[in-house]
This record gives C-alpha cells, sequence and structure tokens, in this order.
C-alpha cells in the first residue's frame, strides 16, 4: 500500500496583500461546543481579537503554522503561487520535523496568478514520484497567466482533465481567501469532482473553524487508507447530490472502501495498526513476528492468553504462551482489584511450558517501574511494546518491486515508528524498527545518501566518540564493515536470485552500519530521549538465509548492547528496551 503525499501550494500573488473583515470579536463570545479558550481552533482566532481586518498573506501563513504540526508524519513538497516563472519552492518533497516546518514563510505578495497550467506542469514532475497526491491550496483568485485553455476561469476543466491523463490521482483541498463569486464556483467544482473539502474564507468567524477541522481531518485521515477512502466516498456522494447541470464529473470513480485490502506482513495483511481489541493485537503481534499455530486465545476481562509456535526459536518446536494486556489493564489489576492479579499471576505460573518459553505482554509506552515490579515473580519474560503494531516489513529480495527501483523506506502508515536505516532525515519518533535491506542496487542508493549528511562528522566533533576506543565507538569510524563479510556462507539460497552472496552479504553489512550510526547520533543528540522502543526485525526469508548468525549482525547487536550499558551508563542516559525478531 503506497501511502497519499502532499502538496501545498500557497498564493503569494499582489491580490494576497487585500483584506478579510473580521467578526472574530463576536465569534469568540459565542459558544463553540468542545473547543476551550486559547487552546485549538480558539485560541488560534484569539490572535486576531480586536483587528478590524486581516491581510490575507498573514492569515495564510498563520493558518500554516496552525496545521504544521499535522504535516509532520507526512511526505510534503511546499511551493507558492506567483506569475509565470515566479514561483518558489519552499520544500522539496521529503519529510520534515515540526521545528523545520515552522520555519517556512511564504514570502511578501507581489505579482500574478499562474494556477492552472503550472498545476499541471507539477503534476508531470510529482507523478514520477506517486501517482495518490493530497493538494492543499490556498488562494484568493483565479488564474490570469496561463496560456490557453488553461487561462481564466474555465481553465480548470482542461487542468484537472490533463492531470488525470497522467494517471495521477489528486484530491484537491481549498482554502479561498475572499474568492469572487465565479471562483468559488470553480474551486467546489475541483474539490468535489476530486473527493476534497473546499470553504471560501469571506470573513474571519465559523468558516476559518470549518477549514481548519476540515484540512485536519483530511491530513488525520491520509495515514489510514480505510478512513481516508470513506471520508472521501462521502464528500464525492455530496458533491453528486448537489451538482449542477454543466457540472465536473468525478475524476475517479467512487471510492470502494474493500479495495483496501491491508498493510502486507509476508504473506499476512494487517488492516489496522492500532486495532482496538487486545485479542486482536496480540494475534496481530504474534502472526507478524513469524508465529505459527496460534491457538487456544482465551480473553478474560483484562487480559487475553494464547499459545502458538515461533519459526525460529532456540527451543524448536516448543510453544510460546503469552499472556497480553494493556498498560491501563495492568494499572488496574494492580491497584484497585489485587485479587485479580493475583489470579493472573498464578494463571502464568502455571503454565506447562519452560519458564524460558513464557512472555507477558504489555501493550502501550507509558509504563511505570513500579507496575513493571509487580510483575517480578511471574515466572516468564515481561515485554514492553508500543500500542501500535510496527509498520510493515520490506518484501522478500526476490520481489521484482526492488529491481524495479519501486521500494521506498518512507512508506511509513505508522505514527509512532521511526523506520531504520533510513533514506532521508528521521521522523524523531519514539519507537524505531530496524529493517537491514540487502538488496544491493537499493543499498547503493541508501550509502549515497547517508554519506551526504555527514552524521559521522557529527558523533566525532560534538560527541567525540571517535576517542572511544571499545568497539561501539570505533566501528562508527570505519568506512565500511565489509570485512565482517570475509568467509560468511549462507544457510541457502533463494532460487532465483541472480546477485553473488558476496554482493548480498556486503549490502547487509552496509545497511547495518548505516542503520548502526543514524541511531547512534538520534540517541545522542535527543540525549537519551530518542528513541525508547528498538525493534531489530529479520525476515522469515532473512533468516532462511542465515543472516540471523551473520558476523556483521552479531557484531551490529553487540555494539549496541555495549554502547547502552556502557556509555549510557556512564552519561546518565536513558537506556530505550530493546527486541530482536
Amino acid at each position: 500500500m503506497i501511502l497519499v503525499k502532499v502538496a501545498i501550494y500557497v498564493d503569494t500573488s499582489g491580490s494576497m496583500n487585500g483584506k478579510i473583515s473580521s467578526e472574530v470579536g463576536n465569534f469568540l463570545e459565542g459558544d463553540s461546543p468542545g473547543i476551550e479558550p486559547r487552546t485549538g481552533i480558539r485560541g488560534f482566532m484569539q490572535r486576531f481579537r480586536g483587528a478590524p481586518s486581516v491581510r490575507k498573506s498573514e492569515l495564510a501563513q498563520k493558518m500554516w503554522n496552525h496545521l504544521v504540526p499535522q504535516f509532520t508524519d507526512l511526505q510534503t513538497k511546499i511551493a507558492t503561487i506567483n506569475s509565470r516563472g515566479k514561483s518558489v519552492e519552499l520544500g522539496t518533497l521529503d519529510f520534515r520535523h515540526e521545528d523545520e516546518l515552522l520555519e517556512i514563510t511564504f514570502p511578501r505578495p507581489g505579482g500574478g496568478t499562474y494556477l492552472w497550467e503550472f498545476l499541471v506542469d507539477e503534476a508531470k514532475v510529482l507523478s514520477q514520484d506517486s501517482t495518490d497526491w493530497l493538494f492543499f491550496l490556498i488562494s484568493d483568485g483565479v488564474d490570469i497567466e496561463s496560456n490557453a485553455p488553461y487561462r481564466g476561469v474555465d481553465g480548470f476543466g482542461p487542468c484537472i482533465e490533463a492531470i488525470g491523463e497522467m494517471g495521477i490521482d489528486v484530491e484537491f483541498h481549498i482554502i479561498g481567501l475572499g474568492l469572487p463569486e465565479d471562483a468559488v464556483n470553480v474551486f467546489r467544482q475541483v474539490s468535489g469532482a476530486t473527493g476534497g473539502s473546499f470553504v471560501n474564507i469571506s470573513q474571519l468567524g465559523e468558516e476559518i473553524e470549518e477549514a481548519i477541522e476540515q484540512l485536519s481531518e483530511a491530513l488525520e485521515e491520509s495515514l489510514n487508507p480505510i478512513a481516508r477512502m470513506a471520508s472521501r466516498q462521502r464528500r464525492q456522494q455530496e458533491y453528486l447530490e448537489s451538482r449542477q447541470d454543466g457540472d465536473m464529473e468525478l475524476t475517479t470513480p467512487i471510492s470502494n472502501i474493500d479495495s483496501f485490502e491491508g498493510f502486507p506482513y509476508g504473506e499476512h495483511m494487517i488492516t489496522d495498526l492500532i486495532p482496538e481489541e487486545t485479542s486482536q493485537w496480540q494475534q496481530d503481534l504474534l502472526m507478524i513476528q513469524g508465529h505459527e499455530n496460534i491457538e487456544e486465545v482465551h480473553e478474560f476481562e483484562h487480559w487475553v492468553s494464547a499459545r502458538s509456535t515461533p519459526l525460529f526459536s532456540e527451543t524448536p518446536g516448543v510453544p510460546i504462551d503469552s499472556w497480553a494486556l494493556s498498560v491501563s489493564d495492568l494499572e488496574k489489576i494492580s491497584t484497585t482489584d489485587v485479587n485479580m492479579l493475583f489470579t493472573f499471576l498464578d494463571q502464568v505460573q502455571k503454565s506447562d511450558v519452560p519458564e524460558e518459553n513464557r512472555r507477558i505482554i504489555v501493550r502501550g509506552d507509558i509504563l511505570t517501574g513500579e507496575l513493571l515490579h509487580n510483575l517480578r515473580n511471574s515466572g516468564a519474560r515481561i515485554v514492553v511494546y508500543p500500542e501500535e503494531l510496527p509498520p510493515p516489513p520490506p518484501p522478500d529480495i526476490e520481489d521484482e518491486i526492488w529491481e524495479r527501483n519501486e521500494y521506498d523506506f518512507s512508506n511509513n502508515p505508522s505514527r509512532s515508528w521511526g523506520i531504520f536505516p533510513h533514506l532521508g532525515s528521521s521522523k524523531r519518533r519514539p519507537s524505531i524498527v530496524i529493517d537491514p535491506p540487502y538488496y544491493p542496487e537499493y543499498v547503493q542508493r541508501l550509502s549515497e545518501g547517508f554519506s551526504r549528511k555527514n552524521l559521522v562528522e557529527e558523533l566525532q566533533n560534538e560527541f567525540q566518540l571517535n576517542r572511544v576506543k571499545r568497539s561501539y565507538g570505533k566501528d562508527i569510524f570505519e568506512p565500511s564493515w565489509n570485512h565482517f563479510n570475509d568467509g560468511w556462507q549462507p544457510d541457502q539460497w533463494p532460487q532465483f536470485l541472480f546477485q553473488s552472496q558476496d554482493e548480498v552479504g556486503e549490502a547487509f553489512c552496509e545497511s547495518l552500519r548505516i542503520a548502526y550510526i543514524q541511531l547512534v547520533h538520534e540517541w545522542l543528540t535527543s540525549k537519551g530521549e530518542r528513541p525508547s522502543f528498538i525493534l531489530v526485525r529479520l525476515s522469515v526469508e532473512s533468516k532462511e538465509m542465515g543472516l540471523h548468525k551473520h558476523p556483521c549482525y552479531l557484531q551490529f547487536i553487540a555494539n549496541l548492547d555495549d554502547l547502552f550499558n556502557d556509555h549510557g551508563r556512564a552519561k546518565r542516559l536513558n537506556i530505550p528496551r530493546f527486541e530482536q525478531w
């Protein structure tokens, strides 16, 4: 499932110097259910209290700043709309942190509006990266500079038609700032036909609340394909019900919600990364971890138990008994129903599998040491996972997606997990999953991008890790880990793989080297605040090849263990929880 990407276009033509009269005083005096003073939209509106009017460009900038936090989970491109050849690219397509997005300021208004032909030119470029896009547009007028047939009020039809012919599906979400009536009609059709939203702000009042709420909803749903398709279908239906003769036809058929099969985890599909039921979460977790024969599932008031057999285990053929419960349920049985806690522990202790094959799985990040202390004599290994399931893994090395150069590690539908190694910048997520790729051509791209980031120099200059004599410090400054690959022999080899074992082994070592340096940099620059949880995940295919026994992998794990226990304790940094699959 390819995640939708976002292009943001803000009008900076001379007409954005115009003003919109403010009715904010009356708006704030009324009751607005669910909105507290000085928070959310109401707090945003407080900024304009007492102003008789607000400049359109100022309003656009403030709306952008208000919406910034919701763009941090998405790949965004930001540009201005201005005269032909005068548009400015404020941000290339990439993930950005909130502070980076807040640094973006729109140029002072001036010039004309080159819109519809400009969007066609943009789509030609963007279609090379993805065919699924959200276009966010803030504008106060219609096109006056495009060539025929894109020029003027009627240029929107040929524009949307041209974009569709490129095979790119664009969903338009538009905020108008004091638009004339003919422009309102145009943008209403463009947004409605594409399944997007449109609000024209003629006065600062309830219209601005509506605009922010609609954009916020679209951004939040963009990471959930099912929710996005459902909302898009609803908006398309509403447009059809109000559609007039001569209005634009739908650009895409009304979305079929059943067409989303889920996120691929090998042979399995998962539709929801944050299932509400603990039993579903536990079974999904065990399944994507590589467990088979998940059986004897029993649901109790505060926990769920299950028995399963892992494909790879230190005790082959011996099942794993696991008990899953949320942090809130653990807190309840620990503080308000101690008898239930004793019942839970008694159930764990009476399991007929060896203690090393028993697991208590706690779901949630915020967990006190006192709660964990209550489980100390359980006779089981305690594992604490984030509430959200980890994102899908990369495909097997024989998958054609690698050869077509279509795989993108940034295609991450989760909100709490970052994927390492990565091609761009860290998303500063509390949890990290390390999926070391070993397709040589992809790792070559990864290595070239990594070399431009200068992370090694930062670790030397700022943290002086070059002075650390232990291997967790020295290996950061090794230009290659290929020496660990010398003499490695795989357990078995994929039948149709044309790359040699040396090529694959060296690619595996390079991706581990990059992931290690990126992880060390993330941990030290955040002063131990991130990550709080690390999952190192190898696929079934990787283990069948024997990569879990590769010297590079063993060194990588040893370095992490030594880094956290030696450097972390010496510097009094938080030590992240750590799991290997």
